[in-house]
């Protein structure tokens, strides 16, 4: 993978990568689910507790994290379109798992009572959200990188 100098690299650019596509991709897909009324996961709410960090940049900070990860296993991914797919895998697949399960049991660690699972109305909404997420981290770090 060309342009890609080290852990420094890996990490400054996985964070900005997967940052930038929850701005666009992951709330882009919201908004077309929205439109198409197949969803109503729009959270307008201004912030989360118990910081009062503003929803987006908190889902944005996740999303760069979550960046990181993909952009150091990215050099064990097939390249061309096969990097695409990967990355909306990772998307669908990994952060679905890690909302679902993960999460669900940090909250109940800080005693607040949360279902653990996916939603049996809408368990696609997920996996097709954070695999778009992935789609467009795969994306940016294919522009940074000049990954072929």
């Amino acid at each position: 993978m060309t342009g890609r100098s080290g852990t420094g690299s890996t990490i400054l650019w996985g964070f900005i990568a997967g940052a930038l596509a929850v701005l666009i991709f992951h709330q882009l897909t919201i908004l077309t689910l929205n439109g198409f009324r197949l969803s109503s996961v729009w959270q307008m709410t201004p912030a989360i507790p118990p910081f009062g960090v503003p929803r987006l940049l908190n889902q944005m900070f996740w999303g760069g994290a979550w960046g990181i990860l993909l952009a150091a296993v990215a050099h064990k991914l097939p390249g061309g379109i096969g990097f695409y797919i990967a990355g909306f895998l990772f998307g669908a697949i990994v952060l679905a798992i890690g909302s679902w399960y993960l999460v669900p049991f940090v909250k109940s660690l800080l005693g607040q009572n949360v279902r653990m699972g996916p939603n049996p109305a809408g368990w696609w909404r997920g996996p097709l959200i954070n695999g778009m997420w992935g789609l467009g981290t795969a994306i940016f770090l294919n522009m940074v990188w000049r990954r072929r």
